[in-house]
């Protein structure tokens, strides 16, 4: 096993957890067994790579992959597709730390997109071009994020880097990329954090850095929508981290404060809090003694835990939530417990949306099916975000580079960039330069630990996501 091979076991590019599976086996969960898809390097390169025993896969039409014992592969392309150069995508994700539950569906993503990609990708110049992924663990940190990411350019040499999510990952993967001339694409951060964060002018926008979110616009309507579905006092305790999502989205003049105003709430901000903090006893007091009926904010799943927990405790008990970032998975909802049904959020992708990947072909519903077929456990919201804003966006950019020796040539790729993905149609037009925005709409959490339904219940910014429940008051449950 090479040394590069190694360091893609050991830094999250193996296949589903839990085993091996075969080709015909991957396919027959996946739901692409049906699919036209190419077959070549896919999944049993990875497997491979990871030190599988030597496998020959032949697939209609006389392609075959063939790995060595010693864990090289080596790929014939399909007769009449000549070979082109090798493609690197460098991907920095976040395995571990903090918000590790955002890529529980990493292997799965890649082992389908892999599988999926088969010998490679038609480039604009007509060649079938081998996909390489090279997976790095920022450790949802953002020091390591910058670390790892200047490991993957200065060793791994990739043409092309994606990274997701949060500002913690986002902003320094794409700070590295900028200084290095590596074209990039982020995915899971908003526009306004990721913009502001990496020092952006909006007159001048960056040479070589892209991001794919929700806009802090978008976040706002979303959380006033949801505030207005249920009678209260319109007295609103707000709380916010001192990090590039907090900073951003408690802006007195940008943020939601005035949008929460204007549409006659009263704000009770007792400042930005430090992400970490343990006890949250004076602002919780602070909320009751205001008469608070509602709630909106911005956690770290575990500072968010910590701090309704004790909201409980001492008799804190909003009507309506709006909880960003803190709950978007189900193993987030079950560290906070049974006291988190009726908790509402942003919902940045769901699987009645009504979009189709354009890597894949498979539809919302289509890609949960396959997860659930392939292993035990619900599925995450990331496997909508990562696997559009990720694998559908970088793959449909490498297919129209003219030049793929070219990293400029890559730049004007991402930025004609007009496709249709697995978590909406993606198109660099935002207010701000280098950005593209994806749906975003209101949810509520109903159920308890180990069983979590997240329902849509205000689509009002997004009307073509039909709403799949009608909001409770949480207090009632």
């Amino acid at each position: 096993m090479t040394e590069e091979s190694k360091r893609s076991c050991d830094e999250g590019t193996s296949p589903l957890k839990g085993g091996s599976v075969s080709r015909r086996e991957f396919l027959k969960i996946a739901g692409l067994a049906g699919a036209t898809i190419g077959v070549g390097a896919g999944l049993g390169g990875v497997l491979a790579a990871c030190g599988e025993e030597e496998t020959t896969t032949t697939a209609a039409g006389g392609e075959t992959t063939t790995t060595a014992a010693g864990g090289e592969t080596t790929t014939t392309v399909a007769t009449g597709g000549e070979t082109g150069r090798e493609v690197k995508i460098g991907w920095v994700t976040m395995t571990t730390g903090v918000f590790a539950g955002l890529s529980e569906p990493d292997d799965f993503l890649l082992a389908m997109a892999k599988e999926t990609i088969g010998n490679g990708l038609v480039g604009a110049d007509g060649m079938v071009h081998p996909i390489t992924w090279v997976v790095k663990d920022s450790q949802s940190d953002s020091n390591r994020a910058a670390e790892v990411t200047g490991e993957l350019i200065t060793q791994d040499k990739p043409d092309i880097v994606i990274g997701g999510m949060t500002p913690v990952v986002n902003i320094p993967v794409a700070q590295q990329c900028e200084a290095n001339g590596v074209p990039c694409v982020t995915y899971g951060c908003p526009m306004e954090p990721w913009f502001f964060g990496m020092g952006g002018d909006p007159a001048v926008g960056f040479n070589w850095a892209y991001n794919v979110f929700f806009s802090v616009g978008g976040l706002n309507d979303v959380y006033l929508g949801l505030l207005n579905l249920l009678p209260t006092n319109k007295k609103v305790a707000a709380l916010w981290p001192n990090d590039p999502d907090g900073v951003a989205t408690s802006d007195a003049a940008t943020g939601m404060p005035p949008v929460l105003e204007a549409g006659g709430y009263t704000v009770v901000n007792p400042g930005l809090f430090t992400v970490g903090t343990e006890d949250f006893s004076s602002v919780i007091n602070k909320f009751k003694a205001e008469g608070c009926e509602c709630l909106v904010g911005t956690w770290t799943p575990p500072d968010f835990a910590n701090f309704w927990k004790q909201s409980v405790q001492q008799g804190f008990n909003p009507k309506m939530t709006a909880i960003a970032r803190a709950i978007l998975t189900r193993p987030d909802m079950d560290a906070v417990g049974d006291i988190a049904n009726g908790l509402c959020l942003e919902v940045w992708w769901e699987k009645t949306w009504p979009f189709t990947s354009s890597l894949t072909g498979l539809t919302c519903q289509g890609i949960v099916d396959a997860w659930e077929a392939a292993q035990p456990g619900p599925y995450s919201p990331a496997l909508g975000l990562t696997g559009g804003a990720g694998f559908d966006m970088v793959t449909d950019v490498v297919k129209r580079t003219v030049d793929l020796d070219d990293p400029a040539s890559y730049v004007e790729a991402i930025k004609a960039t007009d496709v249709e993905t697995i978590v909406g149609p993606i198109k660099f037009d935002a207010p701000l330069p280098n950005c593209a925005l994806t749906p975003l709409v209101g949810g509520q959490w109903i159920g308890k630990v180990g069983s979590w339904e997240r329902l849509v219940v205000d689509n009002s910014a997004y009307p073509s996501i039909a709403k799949t429940g009608e909001v409770v008051d949480r207090t009632t449950l």
